[in-house]
């Protein structure tokens, strides 16, 4: 179920884009939970978490792109789509929010149709948990889902594989070959020591990168640039 939020001042704007992607559920037979809000302020009090945020740029309190940024920083995955009746504000939106896409209102619904359905392909991709497979060091199999993975640290001659539940140590493996393996997914050698899942670094300064589980890992100054390139793309997804 693809969760969906709506958040307009205007009621009866509210009501037509509702009605509207209730039709693109019924077209596609996709299955969607929506919820409506009439201010930014209300759907970040409720603790609703959107895949899809369809939201007006202009409101009576604080504006859509305060709102969409406060959103970002709390769900960076949410895809958002502005909808508004001044386009003057969409070059902000997209520079500052790097928002899905945007609607003018009034709004037409082979317009919303075509965006909410790259919308819903998005949301679809990014749901799908893809698994790597390791060897232990005491030769059992490891089957691991990529987006559990924070990084692989080179030690003793060892990997040891940080995890969201728990670390393990594999063999077999050289630091080199995983950063190959892993490089679709996300992951660079942020160090000669280390392979780090980008998706999963909350902050970045010029010697270390500070994972999300709160561990620092090296990064070595002629990786630099080219982590903080990567890292930058990512924010812009």
């Amino acid at each position: 179920m693809i969760k969906i939020a709506i958040c307009d001042d205007e009621k009866d704007d509210r009501k037509e884009i509702y009605k509207l992607i209730r039709q693109h559920e019924i077209s596609t037979q996709e299955e969607y939970h929506i919820e409506l809000f009439e201010s930014g302020e209300h759907l970040l009090e409720s603790g609703f978490r959107p895949d899809i945020l369809v939201l007006d740029i202009i409101m009576s309190e604080r504006d859509g792109i305060q709102i969409g940024e406060e959103i970002k920083s709390h769900y960076s995955g949410t895809i958002i789509i502005y909808i508004t009746s001044i386009s003057d504000k969409m070059s902000e939106a997209i520079n500052r929010i790097h928002s899905f896409g945007y609607l003018i209102k009034p709004i037409v619904e082979k317009d919303l149709f075509r965006i909410m359905s790259d919308a819903v392909e998005q949301v679809q991709r990014s749901n799908t948990v893809q698994y790597v497979t390791f060897l232990s060091e005491n030769k059992s199999v490891i089957n691991l889902a990529v987006t559990d993975i924070y990084y692989f640290e080179y030690i003793n001659r060892k990997i040891k594989i940080v995890t969201k539940d728990k670390t393990y140590t594999c063999i077999q493996e050289r630091i080199s070959d995983i950063a190959v393996k892993m490089q679709p997914y996300g992951f660079a050698m942020s160090h000669q020591s280390f392979v780090v899942n980008l998706y999963q670094v909350e902050a970045i300064s010029e010697q270390m990168l500070l994972i999300k589980n709160g561990n620092k890992i090296y990064l070595a100054q002629k990786r630099a640039s080219t982590i903080r390139k990567q890292l930058m793309q990512i924010a812009k997804q």
